[in-house]
């Protein structure tokens, strides 16, 4: 990690000192809150995502096979 990276991670546990009893248990809180940021701006794959379509079309075929 980058020497910036590791400043604004430190900056955030510093932030959350009061909140946690140790030094891991502050990281451990903020490394909860980023991945709960992560997981909600993560956007839902849309309908016209060619992966998605894929599947999709690969799951009817197999339905009508059978």
């Amino acid at each position: 990690m980058s020497r910036q990276d590791w400043s604004r991670f430190e900056a955030l546990v510093r932030g959350v000192t009061a909140e946690a009893p140790t030094q891991a248990r502050a990281q451990g809180l903020v490394l909860a809150r980023l991945l709960e940021t992560a997981a909600a701006a993560r956007p839902a794959p849309g309908a016209l995502d060619w992966l998605d379509w894929e599947r999709q079309k690969t799951l009817r075929l197999l339905h009508t096979a059978v």
